[in-house]
């Protein structure tokens, strides 16, 4: 029993022992953090940190070298450090704390020194060994950079801030920058011989330099964007006219300044000129009292008149109005910062000079555009907006008898931010032109009720307006300017034409029968089909469309048929015999 009691005691004073040795390693694992020496023997005991990881104490002697440092740091965290010859020096501290390999091995070089990761080697260098094996010559490279969307002149601006002092860049040629103008075809335009690839650069310069170049590249040379503007322009003129006036005569008959010379009378003996009351004291006619050039004789509108013996009078009335509306809705699309331009109108043509010599004459006509104009220039923003340069312009013109050229115009030139897809109007463009005209005898025209007689009034007030809605878009893929759509309005509005022309006409029957032959063929009715195709291309042997399903319905039926078709016999005769002609 004793042997069991001090057996049983020994065990218990065994996990005791145990339990605060291992307390005792547990505290001391809480209170304190690992420290890994590098001073004196202690520094081939150190644990190595791993890859990525934090060093927790770098400790150093007071005579540490660079050159031993960096091999303690190397042991470590088990990297391959290879320092040049010039490498060497006193440290210029005793410990770190809570470092990354980059941080110490920053803090161990100092100002004085650099070093490179080359695959599994860091080789250290003085500043003036690396600097020297950087600039080495034979180290320069060399490469051709195409671009897509970039000028190459604007590219060379760009890239030269990452180049460096040795390196050099040639661009190619830039293409013909004759662009199209709307105008006739000249000659001498179209690029001549210069170089029909993409623009390119060629860079020679030191390999890190090169991959500087091509991610600046990859930045710079991309689509850009685009705008499309969706304007309607709206011009209206309206004239109104009203004119108001009476014209009296009394006693009509000879002229009022008397008769002529030449004028005989009833016995045909000639009559002298005589003045107006002459003639009324000598019997004959005269028109004492006349008052015209207030109503407009032969004029349209409300015409009264009353005649009695030598006692005429005529009311003119007459109210004029004209409206006159100009609807345009056209869509442009431009590219960031490009101009966008749309024009309809008419262009005046007139004798600007002549140039007479001894042996020609030599006229020059120039062209007054009229009409309705719209300029612009979009600049896209990142954040869904739109600055413009914008220059709506409607007009009208006339040429006076001398062949001079005078245009009425309302424009204006602004700059907006508008957001995608708002709709604004910045032409509430209006004027009215208000011109009232009188006519009259003076002082009986003034007179009270009777005046009316003896005057005539003439208002005139005309109205323009020119209203411009604006809506733009930013297009960042084509497919969103919906092209499809516009292209099914386009065939609606070669079907509705089509149907305007009379039904007896050949092109009109052609239609006509090949829209039956392509109902039969969805119905897979196919030798009806047939039988309106033979009768469209009776009637146009080169209708496209005809042609082309007649040939499907043909395959269709029989696949082995398309040999027997003429054109595709046609090309393959060609496409064996061409090797042997001889072109003269």
């Amino acid at each position: 029993m004793c042997y069991v009691r001090n057996e049983k005691n020994r065990r218990l004073i065994m996990r005791a022992l145990i339990l605060a040795v291992i307390a005792t390693f547990a505290i001391g694992s809480f209170g304190q953090s690992p420290v890994l020496a590098a001073s004196g023997e202690e520094a081939g005991r150190v644990t190595n940190v791993p890859e990525g990881g934090r060093i927790p104490v770098f400790n150093c002697e007071e005579d540490f070298g660079i050159r031993k440092a960096l091999a303690m740091l190397g042991s470590m965290c088990q990297k391959n450090i290879v320092p040049s010859p010039g490498v060497d020096g006193q440290l210029a501290f005793r410990s770190l704390r809570d470092v990354t390999f980059e941080e110490a091995m920053d803090a161990i070089l100092g100002e004085n020194f650099v070093y490179e990761q080359k695959g599994n080697l860091i080789k250290v260098y003085t500043k003036d060994e690396y600097k020297k094996i950087k600039e080495a010559p034979e180290r320069m490279i060399y490469k051709v950079f195409t671009l897509y969307y970039t000028s190459a002149t604007e590219m060379l601006k760009l890239i030269a801030p990452v180049l460096s002092e040795a390196g050099s860049v040639q661009a190619s040629s830039p293409a013909e920058t004759i662009g199209t103008t709307g105008e006739s075809i000249t000659t001498g335009t179209g690029g001549g011989d210069t170089m029909a690839l993409n623009d390119m650069i060629v860079v020679r310069d030191y390999p890190e330099n090169i991959a500087e170049v091509e991610k600046l590249l990859k930045e710079l040379d991309v689509r850009p964007r685009q705008v499309l503007v969706e304007a309607t322009i709206l011009s209206a003129n309206l004239t109104e006219g009203m004119e108001l006036g009476i014209d009296l005569n009394l006693m009509g008959g000879v002229s009022i300044t008397g008769t002529d010379a030449s004028v005989a009378d009833a016995y045909n003996t000639a009559v002298s000129s005589q003045t107006p009351i002459a003639q009324i004291g000598s019997g004959i006619d005269g028109t004492p009292l006349e008052t015209a050039g207030f109503a407009t004789a032969g004029g349209n509108g409300l015409r009264i008149g009353v005649t009695s013996g030598d006692l005429a009078a005529f009311i003119t009335a007459l109210e004029e109005v004209t409206d006159t509306t100009v609807l345009a809705n056209p869509k442009i699309l431009a590219v960031n910062k490009q101009l966008g331009q749309v024009y309809i109108g008419t262009k005046i043509g007139y004798q600007s000079q002549t140039t007479q010599t001894q042996t020609s004459t030599t006229q020059e006509v120039e062209f007054l555009d009229t009409g309705t104009k719209l300029s612009f220039r979009p600049y896209i923003g990142d954040d869904g907006y739109i600055r413009m340069d914008i220059h709506p312009k409607d007009s009208s013109g006339t040429l006076k008898a001398n062949d001079i050229p005078d245009e009425s115009s309302t424009e204006l030139a602004t700059n907006i931010i508008v957001k995608d897809g708002q709709t604004i109007v910045i032409g509430g463009l209006f004027r009215d032109v208000v011109v009232s005209s009188r006519s009259q005898i003076p002082l009986l025209g003034d007179l009270p009720f009777i005046g009316a007689v003896f005057r005539g009034t003439t208002d005139t007030m005309t109205r323009q307006e020119v209203i411009v809605m604006l809506t733009p878009h930013i297009i960042d893929e084509p497919e969103d300017v919906e092209n499809e759509a516009r292209i099914d309005d386009i065939r609606r509005k070669r079907i509705g034409a089509k149907d305007e022309i009379q039904w007896t006409s050949r092109s009109r029957l052609a239609e006509d029968r090949y829209a039956k032959a392509v109902t039969y063929y969805l119905e897979n009715d196919n030798v009806a089909a047939m039988k309106e195709l033979r009768y469209v291309l009776e009637l146009r042997p080169s209708y496209l469309e005809a042609i082309r399903l007649k040939e499907r319905i043909i395959v269709e039926a029989n696949p082995d048929e398309r040999q027997n078709l003429e054109r595709v016999m046609l090309e393959t005769v060609d496409q064996k015999e061409a090797s042997k002609w001889q072109r003269r």
